[in-house]
């Protein structure tokens, strides 16, 4: 019998897992993997480190901030290069310069002369109040030119997703926000600006900082794990989650061909959507339905180390997007070596190049040197690249990011119906507030605190343990903590 149980070893569930034993709270943590962190994983190769998922954590993230000085990580820190405030587009064939500054912007050639007229209407067009697509929304208050060579390169950048499915409300709540208001994006910006103490105005994220660690953003959840290690236990696939008759819940889970059930007074569901769906079956069918319709196209992530005199591009930036309307076989690369130091050896540079998406799934599942070989052709013909990479690497996630669609928020509106009709399960990810490490940690905090709230006015706050936390934290020689996971064979995991 465990107090809480969470289901998913992603940074969300060891978010959460983490606050509720800061909190004195019994958890167990279960994930199919054989690691933890999902995405988030860094591995360093040849004096290179390549991140098989995010990069690093945009500021202001008071949250995440908090999260890493708690865990101790705050020296192994490491900012944005000053180098890589500069972001690229690809129009014409080659790559252009944004700037962030919108004066300098509308100079730029990003723009043609009856585009940016176009953009500057936009105070004139009027408010629309029920959710539209990216697409429709660009296109109503900015212009069909906007959308195609910003909107849509952007959107490919942080979902790999196409703006004629998103939803704009789901995706960019606060551009939706700002027409709801103020009539106007432009001018809610520009009020933003005059009142001081106001946060960044949404054009802004641009010029927010953002940090890493040394050793690539996987360090942040294995330090959580170490903490967690105790009550961590991998190679187990939650199958289904129950209400048993006395009001407890029942947690079917697999590990090896054996089945076992564990009984909790919580759980919290920290898988991605599509793994959520199948623990809610035998619960409720309809949201589990609801949970698979949520899409989420493959992505490829190709690294690629050079020489660098062998790239002409002085990579002074952080990335180049590539808009759909020009044909591309990339979504984007990420100059990695210049975004953190420590990202390639002396005398070469590391790129991050993203393929498929829901732009061009069918790419993200070719075989890895077919990939590699994609990859490095647009590098050659947007970058310069004069000579074949001295390494080359590969992963693909056959399931990359959630696609929140129009009928978002009516899935969600499902989910929070469940959650108060079975009082003590929980939900958390990165299809809720934003496939962000900062949103997802924000999430997963918000959710702690719903299941501490819970578990104090629950009928079984009497069996409630007040246990300290425990850390089961094994120090290395000199001085660091080496993870120690539970990976437990059947019939060791605790019923």
């Amino acid at each position: 019998m465990a107090r809480v149980i969470v289901a998913g070893a992603g940074i969300s569930g060891l978010t959460a897992a983490y606050a509720l034993r800061r909190a004195g709270h019994e958890v167990v943590v279960l994930d199919e993997g054989g690691r933890t962190g999902g995405r988030m994983h860094s591995e360093r190769v040849a004096g290179f480190l390549m991140e098989h998922g995010p990069s690093g954590m945009a500021l202001p993230a008071p949250r995440a901030e908090s999260l890493v000085t708690d865990l101790g990580l705050a020296p192994e820190r490491i900012a944005r290069a000053p180098a890589a405030r500069s972001r690229y587009l690809v129009r014409d064939g080659r790559v252009h310069e944004v700037p962030l500054q919108p004066h300098r912007f509308f100079r730029s050639g990003i723009l043609s002369p009856a585009g940016r007229l176009r953009v500057l209407l936009e105070p004139f067009v009027a408010a629309k109040w029920s959710d539209e697509t990216i697409a429709d929304f660009t296109r109503r208050r900015f212009g069909r030119e906007l959308l195609d060579y910003v909107v849509d390169p952007l959107v490919a950048g942080i979902y790999a997703g196409d703006p004629h499915q998103l939803s704009v409300s789901a995706v960019f709540p606060h551009l939706k926000r700002l027409e709801r208001l103020c009539g106007s994006v432009i001018l809610a910006a520009a009020r933003s600006r005059l009142r001081p103490g106001v946060k960044p105005a949404a054009c802004d994220f641009a010029k927010r900082a953002s940090f890493s660690f040394r050793e690539g953003m996987g360090m942040l959840p294995q330090a959580i794990a170490r903490h967690l290690a105790c009550d961590l236990y991998l190679n187990q696939r939650v199958e289904a989650v129950e209400r048993a008759a006395g009001g407890e819940f029942v947690v079917t889970v697999r590990e090896r061909g054996v089945t076992r059930s564990l009984k909790a007074d919580g759980v919290v569901i920290a898988l991605p959507a599509y793994a959520a769906a199948r623990t809610l079956d035998r619960l409720d069918a309809r949201v589990a339905g609801a949970l698979a319709e949520i899409g989420h196209p493959p992505l490829a992530v190709v690294f690629l180390g050079y020489r660098a005199r062998g790239v002409a591009h002085p990579l002074d930036g952080a990335g180049a997007l590539t808009p759909a309307v020009e044909g591309r076989d990339v979504l984007g690369m990420l100059f990695s070596s210049t975004l953190f130091a420590g990202r390639a050896p002396p005398g070469h540079v590391a790129l991050t190049v993203f393929v498929g998406g829901a732009r061009q799934p069918q790419l993200a599942l070719l075989q890895p040197r077919e990939l590699q070989d994609l990859a490095h052709d647009e590098v050659r013909r947007l970058l310069g690249a004069r000579a074949r990479p001295v390494l080359a690497r590969t992963r693909c996630w056959r399931h990359g990011l959630p696609q929140p669609g129009l009928d978002h928020a009516r899935r969600i509106a499902a989910i929070t119906a469940l959650e108060s009709e079975h009082a003590g399960l929980f939900f958390t990810g990165n299809y809720f507030s934003g496939v962000s490490t900062v949103a997802c940690i924000e999430q997963a905090t918000d959710t702690a605190q719903r299941v501490q709230q819970y578990l104090a006015s629950s009928r079984g706050r009497s069996r409630q343990a007040a246990a300290p936390f425990r850390s089961c934290e094994a120090p290395e020689k000199g001085g660091r903590s080496a993870i120690a996971l539970r990976v437990t064979p059947a019939g060791q995991l605790p019923a």
